[in-house]
């Protein structure tokens, strides 16, 4: 058995998570590109820090299964190998199926160890087989880094990383999430605020991703952007829970600060609070009885918001729809919110689908500026019928964007 040469060393793994399993099917799994993100609802991510979730193998049904690979088992192969540690990790991704999950395992093992060069070693061959993906180099980049590389060969590693472009949302966030495991908090926030500039609203992962990695990193610029960027763009069922943490984390840093006598600060997060906040139009539907009220809503630049399209370009948003069934607190209401609205009219129409209202009437809400010191509500009684229920309401000072613009979180 040849002695394990300098920094390639077998570190112990420790017990592979649950979450980063990998799945094959067939002889071509391995030619698959890298982890797919998977989310198990909004309420999992709460309890349990984020982290991307591959397939699961079914080794019974894999032609491969004798050439895949633990994290655990590559290392040793390495450390007991022979020749250089390049030629080593040649080996094993000439030799071997190495997933995804199980590379990035083998790469934070080796960081935990402070073993950078070896990481280094182990990358730079993955990429040589043909492993090409935009982790892969934002990583190589950091373990460089780490292992003091020369800034020209560092240099073209983030050059090839372009070489992917910057428009893959589901491969930046891989990469964000990856680079937060080995503590690299400013880059994986950077690649956030990437993802924010190309499309705030691409999906949740975004903002969930950012709170976990703004907590675990301990900045507090990045705890007020990631909680305003849920009480923006999150809205899917649970997202009540998901605003409430939200304000009262960025209240709690608030009165930290107003506590050690920086009053201008607590001012600034407080007032990026009501703004991230504040919903211009919200428009609630409410009623008693075994029926199904249909809310639908068009706003001054046409666009329609109804159980048939929940969310608008514009980005109004159907957030609450009851139906016939009976709700768990027995209320049945569905409520329409455009937190940053569009100035002009807005054409609302209540339809009565079917089942039975016993007073024959609901009754509408429409409140604009809520969640701030303007806030007020106009409460109608509407009676229902065949037809619909058609009224107007006019948003005055809508904080829209014209088509085309975004207005995003205020940086202080």
């Amino acid at each position: 058995m040849a002695e394990p040469q300098a920094g390639v060393a077998a570190p112990a793994c420790g017990t592979e998570p649950e979450e980063l399993t990998h799945t094959t099917s067939g002889s071509r799994s391995h030619q698959r590109p890298g982890p797919l993100l998977r989310f198990q609802g909004l309420a999992d991510l709460c309890r349990r820090p984020y982290l991307p979730v591959a397939l699961r193998v079914d080794e019974s049904d894999s032609a491969d299964r004798d050439r895949i690979l633990s994290a655990r088992k590559a290392l040793q192969i390495v450390a007991e190998g022979s020749g250089d540690a390049a030629s080593r990790w040649d080996r094993i991704f000439r030799g071997y199926l190495l997933s995804d999950d199980q590379l990035a395992l083998v790469v934070r093992s080796l960081h935990e160890d402070r073993q950078y060069e070896a990481a280094v070693l182990c990358l730079e061959s993955a990429i040589r087989a043909g492993r090409a993906a935009p982790w892969l180099y934002d990583v190589l980049a950091l373990q460089m880094k780490l292992a003091e590389r020369s800034p020209a060969e560092i240099a073209r590693v983030l050059k090839s990383r372009l070489d992917f472009g910057i428009s893959d949302i589901p491969q930046l966030l891989l990469t964000a999430a990856m680079l937060s495991r080995f503590e690299a908090w400013e880059p994986a926030l950077d690649t956030l605020r990437d993802i924010e500039q190309l499309s705030p609203t691409a999906s949740a992962e975004l903002w969930l991703l950012a709170r976990s990695i703004a907590d675990k990193s301990g900045d507090p610029e990045a705890l007020v952007w990631s909680r305003c960027g849920i009480l923006r763009y999150i809205w899917d069922p649970g997202y009540e829970r998901e605003h409430a943490e939200a304000k009262r984390a960025v209240r709690e840093l608030a009165a930290r600060l107003q506590n050690s006598g920086d009053e201008d600060a607590a001012g600034m997060i407080l007032s990026r609070l009501e703004a991230a906040s504040r919903i211009d139009l919200q428009i609630t539907l409410r009623w008693a009885g075994a029926a199904d009220l249909d809310l639908i809503v068009r706003d001054p630049s046409g666009q329609e918001c109804s159980y048939r399209r929940r969310t608008t370009p514009t980005l109004g948003r159907l957030v609450r729809e009851t139906g016939i069934a009976r709700p768990a607190n027995g209320a049945r209401e569905e409520v329409f919110i455009q937190p940053e609205a569009l100035t002009g009219d807005y054409e609302i129409a209540v339809r009565f689908a079917l089942g039975e209202v016993p007073s024959g009437t609901a009754i509408l809400s429409i409140t604009q500026d809520a969640g701030t010191a303007q806030e007020r509500t106009e409460t109608r009684s509407i009676r229902l019928g065949q037809d619909d229920v058609l009224l107007k309401t006019q948003v005055r000072s809508g904080r829209a964007q014209p088509q085309g613009a975004r207005q995003t979180d205020p940086q202080p």
